[in-house]
């Protein structure tokens, strides 16, 4: 409610609203100062004035433990998004959520792109963008100027490389590891992603369907990946259990192994990830269309999908003909 009154020869304006910070302003009229209180009122109301509580009072470094505390333990990507918000807050933690700017962000990306690629960078600053929107739509936060943000950096073109048979089998002769032998071969069979397959468990494991049910995924949604002839041979070599995981190495511990073989059997430029997009490329080259090869791979667009498909160019050329 606006209060007026004379005040040193002058006329004074000042509004009260439960919840936001007290206005004050002091006109030469009393006809300005009942226009400015009604002005006043109604940006209150339309919440173009931001509103005086403590939530207002947060800052990023607040926002960002509650969202890895409360939201983040749900999402595959948990323990990522606590290396990432250390970055974010060491630079940006002290802002006030309500006084973080677009330009401050854009300023952070630019310092982090001389550190770090352009994907590091594209996660961090979606971090603190799902952080912002679960505060604005589930804590009450009020953000007149709406949630700060800035252009994401264009990403590097993806990986091409793709992994012949006969390196695929130099990299099984030069391991030492029975184990990490089925991992890669279970990878190009099911074009899984890395922790996907080394989190399998016995008990979500169906030979006689030729199934694994994947509970916890990169994109949280449980899909239900088909088994090859050649995977349920794998697993049935394995000698399954009823339940616990199917294998005993740490994702981490399996790309070292797997690069560490690469580097004995003379293979250059060779990642555990590139047997996915092997696997991925191979279930084109089999003739299965978009729609079948993201149910197998998890894939939820085709942009993201379109990267994984390069094709054997002798492939296409017998397509044409």
């Amino acid at each position: 409610m606006a209060g007026i009154w004379q005040y040193r020869g002058k006329w004074k304006c000042q509004v009260r609203k439960e919840g936001f910070p007290s206005q004050s302003k002091t006109f030469e009229s009393r006809a300005e100062a009942v226009a400015w209180g009604q002005e006043v009122e109604s940006q209150m109301h339309k919440g173009i004035i931001t509103r005086s509580t403590t939530k207002q009072t947060l800052t990023v470094r607040e926002m960002l433990t509650r969202y890895l505390q409360e939201e983040s333990p749900h999402k595959a990507s948990h323990a990522s998004d606590k290396a990432r918000a250390k970055h974010v807050c060491a630079a940006l933690g002290a802002f006030r959520v309500h006084t973080l700017t677009s330009p401050r962000i854009a300023q952070y990306k630019r310092d982090r792109l001389a550190l770090v690629g352009p994907q590091s960078v594209t996660h961090e600053l979606n971090l603190l963008h799902r952080a912002y929107v679960v505060a604005v739509e589930e804590w009450g936060i009020v953000l007149p100027e709406g949630i700060p943000r800035t252009k994401r950096p264009s990403l590097p073109r993806g990986r091409d490389r793709r992994v012949s048979q006969r390196e695929i089998d130099l990299i099984l002769l030069a391991t030492g590891s029975e184990e990490l032998g089925t991992v890669l071969q279970l990878a190009i069979e099911t074009a899984m992603r890395r922790g996907e397959l080394l989190g399998m468990r016995w008990e979500h494991v169906d030979l006689e369907r030729r199934t694994v049910y994947l509970p916890k995924t990169k994109t949280d949604t449980p899909r239900t990946v088909p088994l090859s002839s050649k995977a349920v041979t794998l697993l049935r070599d394995m000698q399954p259990k009823e339940s616990g995981s199917v294998f005993s190495m740490a994702p981490s511990s399996a790309s070292q192994a797997f690069e560490r073989a690469a580097l004995r059997a003379r293979i250059e430029n060779l990642h555990f990830h590139d047997l996915r997009h092997e696997a991925t490329s191979r279930l084109f080259e089999k003739g299965l269309n978009v729609i079948e090869v993201a149910r197998i791979t998890g894939h939820k667009t085709l942009s993201m999908l379109d990267r994984y498909t390069h094709l054997d160019l002798v492939y296409l050329v017998s397509k044409l003909g």
